[in-house]
């Protein structure tokens, strides 16, 4: 099947709205271990119920995704202070739905200090709470990328110091800048372009994205398995699934992309079917799926019905004119 060739705003669109839904579809099985998930279909039809929440409802993943783009359309362009700023006045007015610890932390730490330098979690604190928002950062820097790993570091670095965090952060910003090009996506230098990009901040982790092409080839337990547990010492669990350890977050969300490329329904289907943090798997597959197929690929009863849908597709029509107007365009 060949890819699509959307346009660049569409690009934009389906990576704002792409995070939302995939995040809105995953938000009600949170936690659940594969067996226990909706098939394809069933999953797809509509947004289940979060207790507590409308239909459609979103987590931390997208909230802290759409303050990361705001303050750059407010900024006109990556001033990390400002982002810091706009992701703990979430917290400030308790409407994070769903927040993470370490984000939890860095935000307090930052309401204290006002300093963005020093609030993110310390090391040992590897959550995916960095990746799970750093796929749109990546559309800053379609004209500049020899600026994205620095810039996105920083802007990691915000929530967590660990460097397998920020490794975690660059490297899904990467990914989307490349799937933002027309150009085929060949497996192996897809991954060795992410892997060269994390490679200063995190070697262990760049090899293992480097080495994905290999899971690729193995059946779907094996390589599952080895995901799952890739980056810890021994397993956590006795059968496979995504933990909030940005290690398999990371490598999971690449690993379905390059299965399902030409698929937005199938790829974040197959994300969220992995069972554990599947609404973290759910936003970065939705962004990352989004921006390489165009809003056109989602299904439009999903991209219509997720929370806030008009205010979304808005923002992201303003950052696609921010970053033209960035590179000058």
């Amino acid at each position: 099947m060949t890819e699509s060739q959307p346009d660049l705003q569409s690009r934009f669109l389906g990576c704002l709205v792409g995070c939302a839904v995939g995040d809105a579809l995953g938000a009600p099985f949170e936690g659940y271990w594969e067996h226990q998930l909706p098939g394809r279909t069933a999953l797809l039809r509509g947004f289940a119920e979060v207790d507590g929440y409308p239909r459609g409802q979103y987590t931390d993943d997208t909230q802290l995704t759409l303050a990361t783009v705001e303050s750059i359309v407010g900024q006109g362009g990556v001033e990390p202070a400002d982002i810091a700023r706009r992701i703990a006045a979430l917290w400030k007015s308790s409407s994070v739905v769903g927040p993470g610890g370490a984000c939890t932390f860095a935000a307090h730490a930052f309401l204290k200090t006002r300093d963005w330098t020093s609030c993110g979690a310390p090391v040992g604190q590897a959550g995916n709470g960095t990746a799970m928002r750093t796929a749109a950062l990546g559309l800053a820097f379609l004209r500049d990328p020899e600026r994205l790993p620095e810039a996105v570091a920083n802007v990691s670095r915000i929530t967590h110091q660990d460097p397998r965090s920020v490794a975690g952060g660059i490297a899904i910003a990467k990914a989307a800048q490349l799937l933002a090009t027309p150009d085929p996506v060949d497996q192996g230098s897809f991954c060795g372009a992410i892997a060269g990009a994390i490679r200063p901040y995190e070697a262990t982790f760049a090899s293992l994205i480097e080495d994905l092409p290999l899971r690729l080839q193995e059946d779907r337990e094996t390589a599952f398995y080895a995901i799952a547990w890739a980056g810890s010492a021994k397993p956590e669990f006795s059968r496979p699934v995504i933990t909030p350890f940005v290690v398999p977050t990371v490598l999971a969300a690449l690993w379905v992309v390059l299965q399902h490329r030409s698929s937005w329904p199938d790829a974040v289907a197959a994300a969220i079917q992995l069972g554990g943090d599947v609404d973290t798997l759910g936003a970065i597959v939705g962004a990352l799926m989004g921006i390489r197929l165009g809003i056109t690929a989602i299904p439009a009863h999903l991209a219509e019905g997720v929370l806030r849908s008009n205010s979304i597709r808005l923002l992201a029509e303003q950052y696609f004119l921010t970053v033209a107007a960035m590179a000058g365009d």
